[in-house]
């Protein structure tokens, strides 16, 4: 069996980790092709570095705009897939390197899995949105980690989350409240003078102090902009994976647009302050986890940081690599057959 992955970003390489040691420790053959998508020392490389990826093809598409960078990765992922000729393809996530590689897997007829599929926001003017439900419609078969996805998709088998099982496996660290708040912000409908202004004087009203990880598109938002952020913000370069779970374990709570971050917060027992209007992961929602901000009416919600952890809330009873690896074996078994 000869699989072949896709990745571009960070929260790729998170959830192609558990992924990447299961192939190594079980003698599967297994390619990991990286888009580009995210390339920087401080994103790509440190993440690369910290779990001992091994990337075998580096498309190096530039990511000046979406309609150049998907267009340009699905004529140099054709390339690679007409030289290695996978069995199988495992595409993760949502972002434009997801998209690329499905349309390419479809339009060549290879069977190709989605992982992390059948979530939903419910809006399409989100732009990953379009790239999960596309996914999801020409894959062979969808790998979920929430039941409630299941009938979103075609075939979908329920697995857990890839990122749970790489926590668990290894940062499992006992919790604390007593760090700064932590504060990350990327998406496009925060980055307008408006927005982010609000945003700001919410932050400045809690006279707590703030670890503020700038990704480079708000980086440079913010000096295009000159904005001077408030005095209890500290603002920060991304942090690597175990920094940000270092961070994340002693903070009081969190402030983010980024869905990865809402995901993990039951792990870590922390509320997260959701800055957004829509949100894939509700059942943090649901179980008290993380709230909207467009929702916050009770500043009790904010100041009570103490909350039960769960540790396995998105994981289930066994290990999301393994039921993904299988269930492909015995799709490509059935196919020979």
């Amino acid at each position: 069996m000869k699989l072949l992955s896709v990745i571009g970003t960070r929260p790729q390489y998170v959830k192609i980790k558990p992924i990447f040691d299961y192939c190594n420790q079980n003698n599967i053959d297994h390619t990991i092709v990286d888009t580009n998508q995210h390339y920087s020392e401080s994103v790509s490389d440190y993440f690369i570095k910290e779990f001992s990826l091994k990337i075998d093809y580096n498309l190096d598409v530039k990511n000046s705009d979406e309609i150049s960078f998907i267009s340009d990765s699905m004529v140099k992922f054709k390339s690679i897939v007409d030289i290695e000729k996978p069995d199988f393809v495992l595409i993760y996530g949502d972002t434009n390197s997801t998209l690329s590689s499905s349309l390419v897997c479809y339009k060549l007829k290879i069977p190709f899995a989605h992982i992390e599929a059948g979530l939903r926001c419910n809006d399409i003017k989100v732009p990953e949105e379009l790239n999960r439900i596309v996914s999801d419609l020409t894959s062979t078969v969808q790998f979920t980690p929430i039941k409630k996805a299941l009938p979103n998709l075609n075939n979908g088998i329920l697995c857990g989350d890839l990122e749970y099982e790489l926590l668990n496996n290894n940062y499992d660290k006992p919790i604390s409240y007593d760090g700064p708040i932590v504060m990350t912000l990327h998406r496009q409908r925060n980055l307008t003078k408006n927005r982010f202004s609000s945003i700001m004087d919410f932050c400045e009203s809690l006279e707590t102090d703030i670890n503020f990880y700038v990704h480079h598109r708000t980086k440079t938002f913010i000096e295009k902009n000159n904005i001077t952020l408030p005095k209890n913000i500290n603002p920060l370069p991304p942090a690597n994976y175990s920094e940000m779970v270092d961070s994340l374990v002693k903070c009081k709570f969190i402030i983010t647009d980024s869905g990865g971050l809402t995901k993990t917060s039951p792990f870590f027992g922390k509320k997260c302050l959701v800055m957004r209007s829509v949100i894939e992961w509700s059942e943090t929602e649901s179980n008290k986890y993380s709230k909207r901000y467009m929702n916050l009416d009770d500043m009790n919600w904010v100041n009570e940081f103490t909350i039960n952890r769960n540790k396995r809330f998105y994981l289930g009873d066994s290990s999301p690599s393994k039921i993904i690896i299988d269930n492909i074996k015995n799709i490509l078994n059935v196919t020979k057959n």
